[in-house]
């Protein structure tokens, strides 16, 4: 039997389950990934004529059991293997996180997990990817291949195997094209540059730089969905230049400049913008609109395009401050923050396009005592590198939890394990980097 063959046989599995209750329970995250899989289930569920309620959590540290007979994890639950085992009802996993352990479920379990295929869900298959394989063996859905991509491009995945037969699906059945660009945010030549986070550019704030930018690559400050093939390639030349300057990963060349890929089906076409547009409204609380968006609410866009502006110029405004607040590690960088408004974002550009040499773990601590934690690094790095495994055993260590990818990966402690969980993370960095 082959890999897709794997797959389809325990989506189908997940998808009888489902088909034997009137109702179900659907857990997922609040990021772009697991908003995008949540809608991916959503309208799975309501073209099958079955009932729901979905909640958005940041984890399952704080999940209570509500009693429902059927459960829908998506974007988590492969990471918590006891919890996962302490439930009393049928549960369906549809993730991509590395399992902790192994799952003994009380009742009939389906687990969906790439890893458990031999696929790395790192980079060839995300959860909403995932949702979007049980949602095709429920129906005709092939549709939902353009909610799909959103968290393969959210989770900064690759089109390859499992992903490029989703966006294959997605051209196909005409809610998917490919073409030639660079993946920056609609709106304003000036205004997508200098708001842009992925890729992050370091124009915030930096008018004049910006305007001379744009003047040496002979452009006006249009609509950046306007440009003409030739006035792309000089962007495009521009901003490869601009990634050197800063000392960029080399990796995300080709993230930012080659394909893109244009949504026909939803409210925006841009997905790198719809894309900035749900992870925003997920990061300030604003699930309901992200998922309202994804289902075609035009209403909801224009609150979520608002919610994005706000929450981007935190995060560039967050950047600026921190920069010359990083401390050295032997083997690791890391910030220490107090209440700030994301963590990953913060993480994901300073380990991508500013000090891409060593992990960079950020910490942010919270008024109640807890601490978050967002590591990061270059898949380069991780060739060597685990942060999944890094996280989960220093978390451990000192009482918390962790775990993710390799390349990106988080944990939940105590404010007064601070230093010990720091000191554990580098040398088992270290260690693994020997």
């Amino acid at each position: 039997m082959n890999l897709g063959s794997e797959i389809r046989e325990v989506a189908k599995k997940a998808a009888n389950l489902l088909l034997k209750h009137d109702f179900a329970r659907i857990y997922t995250h609040y990021d772009a990934d697991g908003i995008a899989g949540g809608a991916i289930v959503a309208k799975a569920l309501l073209r099958a004529g079955k009932s729901f309620q979905i909640s958005f959590l940041k984890g399952l540290n704080d999940f209570e059991l509500e009693g429902d007979e059927l459960l829908i994890f998506v974007d988590m639950g492969s990471g918590y293997s006891e919890k996962i085992s302490s439930i009393d009802s049928n549960v369906i996993i549809l993730d991509h996180h590395k399992p902790d352990g192994e799952i003994k479920p009380k009742k009939t379990l389906v687990h969906l997990n790439p890893h458990l295929f031999g696929v790395d869900g790192t980079y060839e298959l995300s959860a909403s990817g995932a949702a979007y394989f049980f949602a095709r063996e429920l129906g005709n859905n092939r549709d939902l291949a353009s909610i799909a991509i959103l968290g393969a491009i959210g989770d900064k995945q690759k089109f390859l195997g499992l992903n490029g037969e989703i966006l294959m699906d997605g051209v196909n059945s005409g809610c998917l094209e490919v073409r030639r660009g660079i993946s920056l945010p609609s709106g304003k030549l000036s205004r997508s540059l200098a708001m842009s986070i992925e890729p992050y550019l370091d124009f915030y704030g930096k008018e004049d730089e910006l305007r001379e930018f744009l003047k040496r690559a002979g452009l006006e400050d249009k609509e950046f969905d306007e440009l003409s093939a030739s006035e792309l390639q000089r962007l495009a030349d521009a901003i490869a230049l601009r990634l050197l300057k800063l000392g960029a990963y080399e990796g995300v060349f080709e993230q930012v400049i080659g394909k893109i890929v244009l949504v026909k089906n939803l409210p925006v076409r841009n997905s790198s913008y719809l894309v900035d547009i749900i992870n925003s409204c997920g990061r300030l609380g604003a699930t309901s609109t992200a998922f309202s968006i994804l289902l075609g609410d035009e209403k909801a866009l224009r609150e979520g395009i608002e919610i994005e502006e706000r929450f981007k110029r935190e995060i560039l405004e967050e950047l600026a401050k921190r920069r010359n607040d990083i401390r050295e590690g032997f083997c690791i960088r890391y910030l220490v923050m107090d209440d700030a408004p994301s963590t990953s974002s913060i993480a994901t550009v300073f380990s991508r396009y500013l000090m891409p040499d060593k992990p960079l773990v950020v910490l942010n601590v919270k008024k109640d005592g807890n601490v978050k934690v967002s590591a990061r690094t270059t898949e380069k790095i991780a060739r060597k590198l685990d942060l999944a495994e890094v996280m989960r055993m220093s978390a451990k260590k000192v009482g918390g939890v962790g775990g993710g990818h390799r390349v990106a990966a988080g944990a939940n402690i105590r404010k007064e394990n601070l230093e010990e969980f720091l000191k554990e993370v580098d040398r088992l960095c270290c260690a693994m980097l020997a």
